[in-house]
């Protein structure tokens, strides 16, 4: 589905035929592809399909200007993506699934809003990333 390049290693997320869900697969030391069998492949409106069930309730959207476009590019979860708003690409919305329980991911969600800017409108977040937020903000309050 995507090529990409993150933390210093090249990385494939595709779609695993077999379990039928999204996973990423390093591909730095790949050395031979071979490809699916014909009567096994399955088109990529069907990939998407079946992508769209699986999708877990957004809690979090984001509303991005250009200057958190532009940290946004820098830097972002794989699993993350944006859709443009306007034809010249200056405004984006960001909709996606924070699991709140697992507080290595939240950290690392808490992080990259901060490093985003202050160029973004929340219009839907979790209360422990608030929270979170909240407890790295007042750090800097006295």
């Amino acid at each position: 589905m995507h090529l990409y390049r993150e933390k210093s290693s090249w990385q494939i997320e595709g779609f695993d035929l077999e379990e039928e869900k999204r996973r990423i697969i390093p591909v730095d030391n790949l050395i031979d592809v071979t490809p699916y069998a014909e009567k096994k492949r399955i088109s990529k409106k069907k990939i998407i399909e079946l992508l769209s069930k699986q999708e877990k309730a957004i809690n979090l959207v984001l509303e991005l200007g250009p200057k958190a476009i532009a940290q946004y590019k820098k830097y972002h979860p794989l699993d993350m993506s944006i859709s443009y708003t306007n034809p010249y690409q200056s405004t984006a919305i960001l909709k996606t699934f924070i699991p709140t329980h697992h507080s290595d991911k939240l950290t690392e969600i808490i992080n990259w809003l901060l490093f985003l800017g202050g160029d973004i409108k929340i219009r839907e977040v979790p209360k422990e990333v608030v929270e979170g937020l909240q407890g790295r903000l007042a750090v800097y309050r006295e």
